[in-house]
């Protein structure tokens, strides 16, 4: 158990601490159910919640006794609620909000922040989003995203998705290829069951690991500008490209690699049947069989985790991927760690 220590005398007192907050909106109702993960012995803590994800101006809503781990908090209208939880024992609060944002038109855009890396930093809430395509928004999607105050959108999507369907905001392109350039051999697939199109998601994911890395140490660079973050990056569903970019900044941001995958899963959650429906007809299109083209609609956790095996053999490690195909420089990934993440406070 990785609790903070203290010495007294020849007394050891072991501390309490929060370590993980999540935020769900409960449905079909105003109200948000906020759940917490403690190290240490149950303790009581402190929940307060404000419009940014600065806990020092947040507001105390309640004192939770030990042994609860869950409370309900009504949803107030006309903004973003963050919400901290702190040990009565001390050490510091931990900050969470919905991490979905909700749109009419736009059901996959996810803020990636709260995940908790290695060294104890926390990647920052509000400062980088994934989404899928933004091409639909509404006049009242426009304003939710204006409250987001973003600088930046990054489109991974190819040059055809982008003429057809171009956003309504001011984007930079960077298409995510998943082929070497220039290679407009139709593809081919093979097999019948949706394990077989679970085996062409493991393989398009690894591709872009190849053949994208100069595209994705581009927009790695990118959010380390001046007006890099706030930002969204996005592509058609938010699951392939931008899952697999997500995937590879929390890697280089040294986030554990189950958080790393259980971000990519939650694509599942938010994605709506309907909206895969032209996609199954294209894949019905290129050949495959009706339950391989359903395979390749899923978020296998197994082929994001074979993509990020490939790249530990093939470049050792993220840092190595990085400095090597994807041409960044340590620097370059001090300054990402520094843009994204919460200060390190050792």
């Amino acid at each position: 158990m990785r609790s903070t220590l203290r010495e007294r005398s020849n007394i050891v007192i072991v501390k309490t601490v929060v370590v993980d907050v999540e935020v769900d909106h409960v449905e079909d109702d105003d109200a948000l159910t906020v759940r917490w993960e403690l190290e240490g012995e149950p303790v009581a803590v402190d929940v307060a919640i404000g419009t940014s994800p600065d806990h020092i101006n947040h507001t105390q809503q309640a004192r939770v006794p030990a042994g609860q781990t869950s409370l309900r908090l009504l949803r107030p209208s006309g903004g973003r609620l963050f919400v901290s939880v702190t040990s009565q024992q001390g050490g510091p609060a931990v900050v969470a909000a919905e991490r979905r944002i909700s749109f009419e038109a736009v059901t996959n855009f996810r803020d990636l922040g709260g995940y908790r890396t290695r060294s104890g930093r926390r990647v920052q809430w509000g400062r980088l989003f994934r989404s899928d395509a933004l091409h639909g928004m509404t006049e009242g999607d426009l304003a939710v995203y204006d409250q987001l105050g973003l600088r930046a959108v990054y489109d991974l999507r190819g040059d055809v998705e982008v003429a057809e369907q171009p956003n309504p905001v001011p984007s930079r392109h960077l298409p995510i290829l998943t082929r070497p350039p220039g290679d407009a051999t139709p593809l081919e697939f093979d097999g019948t069951t949706s394990v077989d199109g679970e085996q062409v998601l493991a393989a398009i994911y690894i591709r872009g690991i190849d053949h994208a890395a100069p595209r994705i140490g581009e927009l790695f660079s990118a959010l380390t500008e001046p007006d890099g973050v706030p930002a969204v990056f996005h592509c058609h569903a938010g699951k392939d490209r931008t899952g697999l970019v997500a995937a590879l900044l929390l890697e280089a941001l040294e986030v554990d690699r189950e958080s790393i995958l259980d971000d990519y899963e939650l694509t599942a959650r938010y994605r709506l049947r309907a909206q895969q429906d032209q996609t199954f007809e294209r894949l019905m299109k290129l050949g495959l069989a009706p339950e391989a083209a359903a395979g390749v609609l899923t978020t296998p956790r197994w082929a994001m985790a074979a993509a990020l095996e490939h790249l530990e053999r093939e470049y050792e490690n993220i840092e190595g991927y990085l400095t090597g195909p994807a041409a960044m420089t340590r620097p370059d990934l001090q300054r990402l760690a520094d843009v994204l993440l919460t200060p390190d406070l050792t």
